[in-house]
């Protein structure tokens, strides 16, 4: 039987999320988006139904809900609307999840608990980002008894590129004071808040110096306070704490004074929404999120989740999975008001194994996987299960409209961290060396004006990208070239091809989706494929090469990249021995970008920038009856 499922507050920076990708992933899925004001245009898919709703008319709303056999909760913010969506809908007996993240709202849910028990309802609460997946991880460390004392801590991360929907400030600005209600020996306790403690900085991922943190009151102290808290879980301390980028802890201190009342409330909750609209088009507005669990003070300890994506696309996704395994009756024998630390062992395992199917993993805090986020952009994506979703489609770095923030930087930071460059550095003094420096920018130049006949070959819609194609192939012969001299070529072929392919592996990671993303998909494979063919031949469109393309059988295509103008421009500036260097880099990528799938790719090179490639997909073994 088809279920009918209704999103409150589903025109929010979240509710639409959870629409969009609940109608993409469960396209027979009937799902209805509730609020008080019509969306504007373009925000949902067409065929998703709207339904006015107002909250404070309890007796429409409650009318409105009996149609539905599921309520997704995505008003906000929490702290004013606390429990009254969760009474309608038990009033309208149908089951309800939400993504609430305050504690004063988590404690009314929670009291809701005996009425919804006995009407054999279930209300599942806190099912976003934090709590919700920070929940997941938070018990999958307990269930391994990861500290023997119980102590774990939470430490979030979330970039400003993104700016945030109207009602998180207040969720923001409700987190601010002087008193915190924590989780603290196994009890819930009251403590003055530790603005500057041992903890109240934390290295994260790719920033360059700890960041100052916020604590907060998480809505894990209402539940782990319940007595139905799942029986392998021995939570005795959580403390939790987040950053936003461009949020410091002196403002949250300074305002953590001051109790607003409603009208002030509004007033600093429209400018904090304002300048976040403002700051996530600044230049160096971070579009990573980092969600960091462990136990005892020690990170490497923990489990970490860290992307390219925002909290709220987090959320949405968590919320989905919830949704999911409803739908698939995995909360069949569950009545009553649930958090994840309610939830059984295997509960929670089928929500984190549906989570890496919405792309969303979380990872051991090892040398590996920090590494990966450090230098790799993470491993979660913003994506659905729509091909178009996917990051950069079609895209190359001469097409991509907008880089990382921190790729320039990033980019310097290989060069001069790489061997090469020590080689250079000991090779030449201090005066040498500047010298160098200047010969290389001089060279620079002179091979850009050398390549103007590849600019003027490609006159018109390519103009701009030629220029940028030329540039760029000049700069790596002038600085190799240069290098040649001072080490010789066999040396200085090496390091410079090392630090070639590490600085595009890295480049890669962020121009191309990461191998988890492809996991929402039902057919990973023929994605990947359409992807990087739809990559191939837009990059082949701007005369860098010819491509052809052909199927072998079934299961298998051909590429074939000739007239390599990469190839020809390093032979022309006296470089070719870095001729096959542009697609040693292709190769590593496009292996990374399948590493969690079923192809087979095997590279033929043929020198001079030439190249065939077969990709096949494995056949999947059959079970004999």
């Amino acid at each position: 039987m088809s279920k009918n499922i209704i999103v409150l507050g589903g025109t929010g920076e979240s509710g639409r999320r959870i629409i969009n990708l609940l109608s993409e992933r469960l396209s027979d899925l009937k799902i209805s988006c509730a609020a008080r004001r019509t969306p504007k245009a373009g925000i949902l898919p067409e065929h998703i139904n709207f339904v006015p709703f107002d909250i404070n008319d309890k007796a429409k709303s409650i009318e409105t809900l009996k149609k539905f056999d599921l309520a997704v909760i995505a008003l906000g913010p929490m702290d004013k609307f606390a429990l009254q969506a969760h009474q309608l809908c038990l009033n309208a007996n149908i089951d309800a999840l939400d993504i609430n993240d305050s504690l004063q709202a988590a404690d009314q849910i929670h009291a809701l608990n005996t009425e919804a028990q006995s009407k054999q309802r279930l209300l599942l609460t806190g099912m976003g980002f934090s709590p919700g997946i920070s929940t997941l991880l938070l018990t999958e460390l307990a269930h391994k008894k990861a500290s023997a004392t119980g102590y774990y801590q939470c430490r979030l991360y979330m970039g400003a590129a993104y700016g945030g929907g109207e009602t998180s400030p207040q969720a923001i600005l409700a987190s601010f004071t002087n008193h915190l209600t924590c989780w603290r020996e196994g009890t819930r306790k009251q403590v003055e808040t530790p603005w500057q403690d041992t903890q109240h900085q934390f290295a994260f991922p790719a920033l360059k110096k700890p960041a100052d943190l916020i604590p907060f009151a998480t809505p894990e102290v209402a539940g782990l306070g319940c007595e139905y808290v799942a029986e392998d879980l021995d939570i005795k301390h959580l403390d939790s704490r987040y950053h936003i980028q461009h949020l410091t802890l002196g403002f949250a201190k300074f305002m953590s004074k001051y109790r607003l009342g409603e009208r002030k409330n509004t007033f600093f909750s429209k400018m904090f929404f304002n300048n976040g609209q403002k700051l996530k088009t600044k230049k160096e507005s971070d579009p990573d999120t980092c969600l960091w669990v462990y136990p005892d003070n020690n990170p490497q300890s923990g489990l970490m989740l860290h992307g390219v994506i925002s909290s709220y696309e987090l959320t949405a996704k968590m919320a989905c999975v919830v949704v999911e395994c409803w739908l698939n009756n995995v909360f069949f024998d569950s009545y009553g008001v649930k958090a994840v630390e309610h939830l059984s062992y295997k509960t929670r395992q089928k929500l984190l194994q549906t989570l890496a199917l919405y792309g969303v993993t979380a990872k051991p805090a090892n040398t590996q996987n920090t590494h990966r986020a450090d230098q790799e952009f993470g491993w979660v994506d913003s994506v659905s299960s729509d091909i178009n979703s996917l990051r950069n489609l079609g895209l190359n770095w001469y097409t991509v409209t907008k880089q990382h923030p921190k790729m320039a930087k990033r980019q310097q930071e290989y060069l001069y961290k790489s061997e090469i460059w020590r080689a250079l550095k000991e090779a030449t003094s201090r005066y040498s060396f500047a010298k160098f420096v200047i010969s290389t920018l001089l060279a620079w130049r002179r091979d850009n004006k050398g390549l103007q006949h590849w600019r003027d070959r490609h006159q018109g819609e390519y103009t701009e990208i030629w220029k940028s194609i030329t540039k760029d192939m000049s700069m790596f012969s002038s600085g190799y070239g240069n290098a040649r001299k001072l080490l010789g070529q066999d040396k200085a072929y090496r390091l410079y091809r090392d630090m070639f392919l590490e600085t595009g592996k890295m480049e890669m990671r962020w121009l191309w989706p990461n191998p988890e993303s492809f996991n929402i998909f039902e057919n990973k494979e023929n994605v990947i494929l359409e992807y990087w063919l739809t990559w191939l031949r837009n990059y082949a469109k701007l005369g860098l090469f010819t491509l052809s393309e052909s199927k072998a059988d079934s299961t298998t295509i051909c590429i074939s990249i000739t007239d390599c103008a990469y190839a020809a421009m390093f032979k022309e500036l006296g470089c070719p021995e870095l001729a096959d260097m542009v697609r040693e880099m292709e190769q590593e990528a496009l292996a990374f970008l399948a590493s969690q799938s079923n192809l087979n790719i095997t590279w033929n090179f043929k020198g001079e920038g030439v190249v065939d490639i077969t990709l096949s997909k494995a056949l999947t073994l059959q079970a004999v009856g």
